[in-house]
């Protein structure tokens, strides 16, 4: 073999390698390439779990009821009037009643009786028919007994200030004694009573 032959052999072989590896880093860019490439997930939506329930535990309960309370309107506690036994020399309230109507209609009645019962039913009945106000007195009351049998001293007859039961007691103001319904009264008769002492110029008392 020739000196130029050889070296013709040599470059050839030479560029056979510079070829191939000119390939090999071609190939080799490319792979690198795509392998950087990441691959995007798809998103999943998150399920979320919503308690259906939540325990309840003592201090949340008392939490919950304080702050309930705290909630509610408060109400200044109404406080109880009482009536005094005694007003004027009267019943305290048939005093107050004759304040407010110019009629008062009164029951006379013992407790435990079905008579009087009876008779205070009628009389209260009597006494709405008219317009009339109403007050029921129990006489076995002392403290009611006491100051009714003083105004009624000055009945007209000696019946009338007699402190019996039952009884009805039809007033005008300010504290006259109009008629007195001695026994078992009918509504109507009750109601014609106060009707009357309405229609009638008020007493000197």
């Amino acid at each position: 073999m020739s000196q130029r032959v050889r070296i013709f052999a040599v470059a050839g072989f030479v560029a056979v390698l510079a070829l191939c590896g000119g390939f090999l880093l071609l190939t080799h860019g490319q792979g690198s390439t795509g392998a950087t490439v990441t691959q995007i997930k798809p998103l999943h939506p998150v399920k979320r779990h919503v308690r259906s329930s939540v325990k309840a535990t003592p201090k949340k309960v008392a939490a919950v009821a304080v702050a309930k309370k705290k909630a509610r309107p408060t109400h200044a506690r109404k406080r109880k009037v009482v009536t005094p036994a005694v007003i004027d020399g009267m019943p305290g309230t048939l005093a107050l009643a004759l304040t407010t109507h110019d009629v008062v209609v009164v029951a006379l009645y013992a407790p435990h009786s079905s008579v009087d019962t009876l008779a205070l039913a009628e009389a209260r009945q009597g006494a709405a028919q008219a317009g009339a106000g109403f007050v029921a007195l129990d006489v076995t009351n002392e403290k009611i007994a006491a100051p009714l049998t003083s105004l009624l001293t000055t009945g007209a007859s000696a019946a009338d200030r007699v402190l019996d039961d039952p009884a009805v007691l039809v007033f005008q103001r300010p504290r006259t004694l109009f008629v007195r319904l001695s026994g078992y009264t009918d509504r109507d008769t009750v109601a014609q009573a106060a009707t009357n002492a309405a229609a009638a110029p008020p007493a000197q008392s």
